[in-house]
This record gives structure tokens, sequence and C-alpha cells, in this order.
């Protein structure tokens, strides 16, 4: 049954609309391609007598059939030649997993791994009315990556839970785990599964532990922005602070850090919640609340190990705040992160936390506060006037207003004029424009004035005004730098910025 096929497969190429016929994934698991649609839909095929092979395509295209003959070498060549398209097989498995759940463990299977093709750092799985709606984040804005029919839900949430070792048959409460793929050893996720009105909602952050650390330039730090840190890292004692709301990259720049002050008799430990990627010659401890194991338990436990450099994950609570700064008072260099909006807002934070003022004072060497904000796509950046709406928002924001004067006198009247380089949108980047993210910083580096509106507990608002009139450059400030030098745009550093 087939002839021999006509075309020499190892220089074969399927385009998209045979590809779309007959998938990748298919096409592995048929061990058949589809190689001309028109007249005929011509099929080569390992065993044509297939019973599934053939239920499909008398399914799908009802018309006549060509068939042709062809190898494992064959299939092993289109293979290799067709790249594959995670979205498109998860379209297709979820079809078929429509009337059947079959599939549902390679749907499962190439969410994960489509994930990770994407360097998406989160999947939500979520149930609403009518279907499950799947979407990534990727460089920080979640994307719709396919839709499946609801009656899936429950063999999808079972998959998912057996992988995590939770437990199946329970609907009511929320459960947390961790999956960790048989093929990708550096890589876990940490699953959370929560019910929601229409179903159990699935969230999993993708913990990459082989991720390379970034250096400092390439997180996105100026020239200038670097000396400071250098100056700051290389304190023999003190704290230094990153600070910003969940998901801008404090714990990543941290790592950064950590990277500059490696070398032979130093010893640097750390305290994470989660270890988010292996430092090769850092000693990394991973807080379990399970075994009692918190920050501030962790931190007593790890001053007794003799450390140079401390990294404490995040500081949540007083006891942890206290013995942290205690730490950085009594010759430890101590690296943290606060969840506070700008730089100013540490010290505050630090004092509601029922730390003394002559001690914030006399540990606080740096603070940093960041935002991520996406990078314009390379492979479709071109050149744009500013959108309307997005300089009406310009014009509503004083401060940025005040920046732009700044910079140049008449700047903000000419900006409806100008051009600046921008995303149109491609395969690549989702159509979002965007391609991968980079920081925007402040850093606050206390003066004997700030040190003076600390002690007698000012507000942020006055310490950044005093910081202000010493040269300090808030992260609108860098963000409207890195729009000028084509990184990103405005409704960029507008949309990180808003609560800023």
């Amino acid at each position: 049954m087939g002839n021999k096929i006509p075309i020499d497969t190892k220089e074969m190429k399927l385009d998209s609309e045979l590809l779309k016929l007959m998938p990748r994934v298919l096409i592995e698991e048929f061990r058949a391609f589809i190689f001309e649609k028109e007249p005929k839909i011509k099929v080569a095929a390992v065993n044509p007598k297939n019973p599934a092979l053939q239920q499909y395509l008398n399914k799908n295209f009802g018309k006549k059939l060509e068939w042709f003959q062809a190898t494992e070498e064959d299939i092993n060549c289109i293979l290799k030649n067709c790249q594959k398209d995670y979205k498109a097989d998860i379209v297709q498995l979820a079809a078929a997993a429509n009337e059947s759940n079959n599939n549902i463990t390679r749907v499962v299977d190439d969410i994960i791994t489509f994930a990770f093709a994407e360097k998406a750092s989160d999947i939500h799985i979520e149930p609403k009315r009518d279907e499950i709606l799947v979407r990534f984040r990727l460089d920080g804005v979640l994307h719709t990556i396919c839709r499946l029919a609801k009656n899936t839900h429950p063999a999808l949430l079972a998959r998912f839970k057996i992988l995590a070792n939770l437990k199946i048959d329970e609907h009511m409460h929320p459960q947390d785990g961790r999956i960790e793929p048989e093929n990708s050893p550096d890589t876990s996720l940490r699953i959370s599964i929560l019910p929601t009105l229409f179903g159990e909602k699935v969230a999993m952050r993708i913990l990459d532990e082989s991720n390379k650390s970034l250096s400092i330039h390439e997180l996105g730090f100026s020239d200038e922005q670097q000396e400071v840190v250098m100056e700051n890292i290389e304190k023999p004692y003190g704290m230094i602070i990153t600070c910003g709301p969940t998901g801008s990259g404090k714990t990543t720049t941290l790592y950064a850090l950590l990277q500059l002050l490696k070398k032979e008799g130093v010893n640097i430990s750390t305290l994470e919640d989660p270890i988010e990627y292996l430092l090769e010659g850092v000693n990394q401890t991973q807080i379990n609340p399970r075994i009692k194991l918190d920050f501030a338990s962790g931190l007593r436990a790890l001053l007794r190990q003799d450390p140079d450099i401390i990294m404490v994950g995040e500081i949540r609570d007083s006891e942890t705040a206290n013995m942290a700064t205690n730490a950085a008072l009594t010759g430890h260099l101590l690296f943290t992160t606060l969840h506070t909006n700008d730089a100013a807002s540490a010290f505050p934070r630090l004092l509601d936390m029922k730390v003394e003022d002559f001690i914030i004072t006399s540990t606080v060497n740096l603070v940093i506060a960041q935002r991520l904000v996406r990078k314009i796509c390379d492979n479709c950046a071109q050149m744009e006037v500013l959108d309307p709406v997005i300089l009406r928002k310009i014009k509503e924001r004083k401060d940025i207003v005040a920046l732009l004067e700044e910079r140049e006198e008449g700047l903000l009247d000419s900006l409806k004029e100008r051009t600046f380089r921008v995303g149109k949108g491609c395969e690549k980047c989702f159509q979002s424009g965007y391609l991968g993210r980079i920081g925007i910083f402040e850093l606050l580096k206390p003066s004997k004035k700030i040190q003076a509106l600390v002690l007698t507990h000012k507000s942020a608002e006055n310490i950044e005004a005093a910081a202000k009139k010493d040269g300090f450059k808030d992260m609108m400030f860098d963000g409207i730098e890195k729009v000028f030098n084509g990184s990103t745009t405005f409704s960029e550093v507008l949309r990180v910025t808003r609560n800023a």
C-alpha cells in the first residue's frame, strides 16, 4: 500500500500549511507526514494501515488520499527539518483530548516543555465557565497559549497532582508541591493549587537552577550606577538592600552582586525561599517552614557558620530585621530584599519593624530599588512616532515632564514629532514587540543628611526630597534614559512605575 516517496526527505522541509494538516506531534505519533495537499492529499507513512492514522485522516479530510511508503529514516529527517511547534502540538493534542483523556499526559508534558522553551517564568491553568485557559508569563506579562475543553479539567488536574505528589482526591483545600521533570534535572516547578469558582486553578513557578547569573551590566546598571555598586559591595561590613514588588528582579540582582564577591578565602552563605538557581562556591540554604526553618531561625544558625558574606532572601518580620542589622553591624556584609516601592521607603519600613534608628544609620550602605521593563524585540524593531494616548499620559505625569525638561529644554513639546524605537510584533516575541527584560534602578546611598532624617523618623517623601538635592536619580530617570537609548518604550516605563 504505497509507492516510494518522490522527494528526498533529507532536504524536505514541510511548510506551515502542511504542518497545520498534520502537526509535528502527530508526525511523531503516527510516524507519517503529509507532503502535498493539492490536488490530492499525499501521505507518507511507515505503516499506512495504522488504524489511528487512517481514522485521523478520514475524519479530518474525507477526500481521496494518495499513500506513499516511508521509512523510519524518512520520518526522522522530516522531524529534524521541522522546528517543533509546541503551541500547535498542544492545540492539536487538546482537541484530541476533548473526546478522550488519553492524550492528557502528552498535553501536560508539552505545556511544561513549551514553557521551558519559551523561558516562561510561570504557567497558569485557569478553569473558566466553559473552558480551560492555559497561560504563560513571558517577560512579566501573561499570554494565552491555548484553550482546552472544560471536560479535560479533571484529568488535567489529576495529572499535575500526580507529578507533584499531591492528593488527587482533595478538591476543597489549597495544596502546594513541587514537580521535578525527569528530562530536565536542573529545572523544577513550584506548584500551587487553589479552589476557585469554576474549579481548581493551577499556578506553577519555573525554577531553573542552571541559569547563568547575569553581570550587573547585563542587568541594566549604567556605568555610573556600577561605580556606586562596586564602591559599596567592597566594604567589609554593612547592609545592601534591594527593594521592589514581587517579580521585580531583586533576587537576581543580589545573585549578580554575590558573583562579584566570590573568591578563595571568603565564606558566602545564603538563606533563600526558594533557591532560584545554584551559585557555585556559595553555601545555599532553602527555607522550610515545615521543619521550623524560617529566615530568623536560619539566620541564627547561619551566624554560627563563620560567614563573611550573608544573603537573606527577604526580611519579612521584626525578628529577622533585627538579627540582620545586628549581623551587619558586627562585621558581616549582608545582602537582603524588602518589599517597598522605592528606595527611600526602606528606612521607614525598617523602623516599622522595630529596628533601632541608630542601628539603621550605622548599617545600611546602599539601597537599590528596581523594576523590570520589557526590552524591544530586535527582530521586529522599527522607528515610530509616539502614540497620542502615550503622549497624553506622559504630559499628565509631572515627574516625567520635569525630567524631560531637565534633559533638554523644549523636549516635551517636540516629543510628538520625534520617532522612537518600538517593536512591531512578530512570531519570535508572540506579537508583543518585546523580548527579554532589563532593569531600571534607583540607588540611594545614605548621606549625613539622610541619616539625620532617619534618626528623627522622617517620612520616605522627606528622605527622597533630601536625596534629590544631593543628586539622587530615581527609577523614572533611569527608565527615560533607557527609552532614549532604544532599550524600551515609554509605555513600558509608565506601566511598571505607576505605583512607584
